[in-house]
C-alpha cells in the first residue's frame, strides 16, 4: 500500500481521501496512523481499513447516513 499526501488530500494507492494524516494518533490493531476523510468527518485506518469511530445517531447528520461500511473501495 502506497499513501501520499499531498495539499490536504491523502492518496491511497489510487484512491484519494481529501483528508490528512493524522501524526499523533494511531491504530489501536495495527499501529498505522489514522487518516482524516473531510467528506464524512470521521477518522479510519487505511490498513485495516475500518473506520475508527461509529455513526452517531442525529438523524440531521449530513455525514454518518452517507457514510459507506469501509471507507476505502474493497
Amino acid at each position: 500500500m502506497k499513501i501520499v499526501e499531498k495539499d490536504y488530500l491523502v492518496i491511497i494507492d489510487d484512491f484519494e481521501v481529501e483528508g490528512f494524516i493524522d501524526t499523533e494518533q494511531r491504530c489501536l490493531n495495527c499501529r498505522f496512523h489514522l487518516v482524516y476523510y473531510e467528506d464524512f468527518d470521521a477518522y479510519f485506518c487505511p490498513n485495516c481499513n475500518v473506520w475508527k469511530e461509529a455513526k452517531c445517531s442525529d438523524p440531521e447528520c449530513c455525514y454518518c447516513p452517507i457514510r459507506p461500511d469501509s471507507p476505502l473501495p474493497v
